[in-house]
């Protein structure tokens, strides 16, 4: 899990009317996790929390969180009804306090290493098929003598699809790039509709001064602005966003664009259930949603895809380096 995805969530709660959470309370384990099956390292969090009444008491959630003593994490990858492979986790002092989860007070456990998973056909573009098609987080809370275990589904990453231009954005014309990470989970044969979409920027450029020259990178993300189809590019959504990120600043004389990455990911439909839960449960009869028997989190598998050095079109660079609304931000094409 990185920081992109960063990810993403504060956490579940409860919604019991008759606890005081300053009294004496049951221990409820508490465990998150959101794997990226690709990424070089996986982390998971593990916390003896308590159920909490509103959502204003989140800010008491972490001064009373306490760590468990004896914990073990295991992540296995699953085809069909066999187990083909099993790693462990193992403890470490790296608090990981980036996404939507609660932090502080937290024992986080970590996987240093590639999981053993096989691709069929993997390209620049195509991540191919894993050869596992479930993954299952097993955590073993000795303190307790509790084993809870979650399952997420062994995401494929699809193709990004730029429409008019696999290394052009095209910001005008009649078609404005269009990107979009097909969904990858299928249920009952259907494609599923994620409603979470995460899009990430990553503008490279140069900045020029009398004497000097200078290798500059803004970067923002966003889950807004996702239709049906994907995320269009747009200069509201391009260049209004570099505009609001570049410093003004009179000793520059001119900037170069070198090139735009684009990341999008798209998480389970897990993630989707618990979303809609987190954003009603609070004066509802939602129960606090966990994918975990025997305690409450969420994990989650998420698909991450990603193009490198994407270059604008001439007429949207026309529009960056000359447009009314834009040319004070001092592009030139050169």
């Amino acid at each position: 899990m990185k920081s992109y995805f960063g990810v993403l969530l504060v956490l579940i709660s409860g919604c019991s009317t008759d606890l005081d959470i300053m009294e004496e309370h049951p221990t409820v384990p508490v465990i998150y996790a959101i794997i990226n099956m690709y990424d070089s390292v996986q982390y998971v969090r593990v916390e003896k929390t308590f159920r909490i009444n509103t959502k204003e008491d989140f800010s008491k959630l972490n001064s009373d969180s306490l760590q468990f003593n004896n914990v073990e994490v295991f992540l296995y990858g699953k085809k069909g009804d066999s187990i083909k492979w099993v790693e462990q986790f193992s403890k470490t002092s790296i608090k990981k306090d980036n996404g939507f989860f609660p932090t502080e007070n937290c024992q986080t456990y970590k996987l240093d290493h590639a999981l053993p998973i096989n691709l069929s056909n993997p390209g620049r573009y195509y991540y191919g098929h894993p050869d596992i098609d479930s993954l299952i987080l097993e955590v073993i809370i000795h303190d307790l003598n509790l084993v809870t275990r979650a399952a997420a589904p062994a995401l494929s990453s699809a193709k990004i699809t730029a429409y008019t231009g696999k290394n052009l954005i095209y910001v005008y014309g009649d078609r404005p790039s269009l990107f979009a990470l097909p969904s990858v989970e299928k249920s009952n044969g259907k494609k599923t509709k994620d409603f979470y979409r995460q899009i990430e920027f990553y503008v490279h450029f140069k900045e020029y001064y009398e004497n000097s020259f200078s290798i500059k990178e803004i970067s923002w993300m966003t889950y807004n602005g996702f239709k049906s189809s994907g995320y269009l590019i747009s200069p509201e959504r391009l260049f209004n966003r570099m505009k609001l990120l570049l410093p003004k600043n009179d000793s520059i004389l001119v900037r170069t664009l070198d090139s735009i990455d684009l990341r999008i990911t798209v998480p389970c439909t897990v993630f989707n259930k618990y979303w809609f839960v987190r954003e009603h449960w609070e004066d509802s009869d939602y129960p606090p949603f966990t994918n975990f028997d025997h305690s409450y989190g969420l994990f989650l598998t998420v698909a991450t895809a990603k193009l490198t050095g994407l270059v604008l079109t001439r007429r949207s660079m026309d529009s960056l380096c000359d447009g009314y609304y834009y040319k004070e931000m001092k592009f030139r094409h050169w």
